[in-house]
Parts: C-alpha cells; structure tokens; sequence
C-alpha cells in the first residue's frame, strides 16, 4: 500500500493503475521476453493484417514516434517487418512468421496476466473498468 497521498487528479490515478497493470502482465510475459506493449502490437498486427504505420499507430491511439520506437526492437528480432507502402512516404508493418509463433508461445502467458488480473480486483470490478475505460475512450476528445 503507498503512503503517497492521493491527488485530486484523474490521470494521475490512471498512470498509477496502469504502471501496476503493466508490471503485472511484463511479470507474467517475461518467460517469452515480450513486454505488454510488445504483446498488444503483435496481437493488434495479428487481428488487423498489419497496416501502415500510421494506420496501426491510429489502432493504438498512439503517436507515430511511440509507434516507430515500440517497433524498432521487433523488427530487430525478426518478430515484425517493415516494408514499402503504396507511396514513398508510407511503410507497411507485417507480422512475420517468427512474430507469428512468438505470439501463439505469448497467449498463454497473457491468459495467465488476465487472470491474475481478475483474482486481483475481482471478474464484476474487471467488467465495470472495461466498461468505464471503453466509455473514457469513446467520450474523450482525440486531440
């Protein structure tokens, strides 16, 4: 339990919840070597057939820099790859097959953070924090 006081603050309590969140699941994924972020690409480049970067930068209601760094180590290890788009300007990110079996050994690992994740706070309060953070996201203004 922190002994920091609490700041009248929402997303000061939200990047406190989501740093504990994300050791959690680095905890449960490190046997593979994937952070949560890394993990969250693979699967994101898994259910969407890749993109540009951009366009996956978008999925991930990220900037295209933070989309470029996070992908920097998995082209690095063969996991992603980074080829010509449409025009000169753009790159398409693919999932490679080593990407592939690097997210199929990961979903067990995964499965395992959700879990602990649902022990810790409960499968009702799980549900209510999806349900407000998907609202968040929706009601939140993009810029």
């Amino acid at each position: 339990m922190s002994t920091m006081p609490k700041l009248p603050c929402t997303v000061y309590r939200l990047r406190m919840a989501a740093r504990r969140a994300t050791r959690l699941y680095d905890r449960h994924l490190a046997p593979c070597g994937l952070g949560i972020a890394q993990f969250g690409l693979l699967q994101t480049l898994s259910m969407t057939g890749g993109g540009t970067v951009t366009s996956v930068a978008a999925a991930l209601d990220m900037d295209r820099t933070t989309m470029t760094r996070n992908l920097t180590p998995l082209v690095r290890e063969g996991l992603v790859e980074l080829r010509a788009g449409a025009d000169k300007r753009s790159r398409d990110v693919v999932l490679t097959t080593a990407g592939k079996l690097k997210l199929k050994e990961a979903l067990p690992l995964w499965r395992a953070a959700q879990a602990a994740m649902r022990t810790s706070l409960g499968v009702q309060d799980v549900e209510r924090l999806h349900a407000l953070l998907d609202a968040a996201v929706e009601r939140l203004p993009e810029a």
